[in-house]
């Protein structure tokens, strides 16, 4: 059983994600403003335990040695269910704002095509498509970017309008990383 905790900790972190976008959305269509409340901490308190797994899942594979191709592959998918479906929910929210929808569907559609190129490539290590120092600075910077609603929200800036633009401003940061990070896999697939 120990030799799958790492991994077991990034399949959950993928899951909590998804579950946590869920509750994330139950809060945004909630009747009573106390269950919009205990929808939205609770989807809080989920995104951030699954944030923190991201460290927590290597550091056990490391200090248990058990890193594996497996995990490698697992540990990317994980942190873009986790904050893809954050995204997804918020342009929900957002009513599909094409200000927001727009980044949202380039990082989407960046993370189905590196995904696919690690699924699809090398089968030997998968060395071609080792997660870059970008990448990893790209997953970083789009997990503080989901957090910060949550955060604002849970700090009393409930006026959305107020910070919506600004935060959008963050999106689209992300996703010009997020295409500049997919260039070293391309790369490697036209290899």
């Amino acid at each position: 059983m120990l030799r799958h905790l790492p991994n077991l900790v990034t399949i959950l972190r993928g899951v909590g994600g998804i579950a946590g976008a869920w509750l994330l959305l139950q809060s945004a269509e909630a009747a009573l403003e106390e269950t919009a409340v205990f929808y939205a901490i609770l989807s809080g308190v989920v995104f951030a335990a699954a944030a923190l797994s991201d460290w927590l899942d290597g550091w056990l594979a490391r200090q248990l040695g058990l890193q594996s191709a497996l995990g490698a592959l697992l540990d990317p998918i994980a942190d873009k269910a986790l904050t893809g479906a954050y995204l997804v929910v918020y342009t929900i929210i957002a009513g599909g704002n094409p200000a927001l929808a727009i980044p949202v569907a380039i990082i989407l559609a960046r993370d189905v095509i590196v995904t696919g190129l690690r699924l699809a490539g090398p089968a030997k290590d998968g060395a071609g498509y080792a997660v870059t120092r970008d990448a990893k600075a790209k997953t970083a910077l789009t997990m503080i970017v989901v957090a910060v609603p949550l955060l604002l929200v849970a700090a009393g800036f409930t006026q959305i309008s107020d910070w919506f633009y600004i935060w959008v401003g963050g999106v689209w940061l992300v996703a010009a990383l997020t295409v500049w990070s997919a260039i070293p896999y391309l790369r490697a697939a036209l290899r």
